[in-house]
C-alpha cells in the first residue's frame, strides 16, 4: 500500500490544471479527460504525441525561485535541442491559482524520451497525450 504522502501527491497531480499556450489560445487539460482543443491542435499540426514537463521543484520539494527559473531555462534549451516542436505551458492548482509552474510542451516526443528528460530534471511525473488527446499522468 502506498503511504499517505504519496497518495496526497498523486491526488494533487491528478487534480492539477495543465495548460498549453497554443497559437489558437490556451488549452486547458485535465488528466484522463479527452481534450477537443488538444485533439484539434494535434490534428492541425500532424502531431501524434505531446508531453508537458517542468523543471520546477524537483522531487516535489520546493526550492527558491531563481533555482527554478534557471532549471526551467535549461529544460527549455534541452527540449529545443531535440529539434521537436515546443510550446510553453503551465501547471497550476485546480482553480488556476498558485502555485503556477511553467512547463515545456514537447510535440512528437516518445514516451521514453519524455520520461528520460523528466528524470534528468528530477521530476516525479509528467503529462503525456498520444493521438487520442487524453492526457495521462506518467510516473517517472
Amino acid at each position: 500500500m502506498r503511504n499517505k504522502s504519496a497518495a496526497s501527491l498523486e491526488a494533487a497531480f491528478l487534480a492539477a490544471r495543465y495548460t498549453v499556450h497554443a497559437p489558437c489560445g490556451d488549452i486547458m487539460l485535465k488528466i484522463g479527460r479527452h481534450s477537443a482543443g488538444l485533439a484539434a491542435l494535434m490534428a492541425a499540426k500532424g502531431w501524434n504525441s505531446l508531453a508537458l514537463i517542468t523543471a520546477y521543484n524537483p522531487h516535489a520539494r520546493p526550492r527558491d525561485a531563481q533555482a527554478n527559473a534557471f532549471a526551467q531555462e535549461d529544460l527549455r534549451q534541452a527540449a529545443e535541442a531535440l529539434s521537436l516542436p515546443c510550446l510553453a505551458g503551465c501547471n497550476s492548482a485546480p482553480d488556476g491559482g498558485e502555485p503556477v509552474e511553467p512547463t515545456v510542451a514537447i510535440a512528437e516526443i516518445s514516451l521514453a524520451q519524455a520520461q528520460a528528460l523528466a528524470a534528468r530534471f528530477g521530476q516525479l511525473a509528467l503529462v503525456y497525450a498520444d493521438a487520442g488527446a487524453i492526457p495521462k499522468l506518467i510516473w517517472v
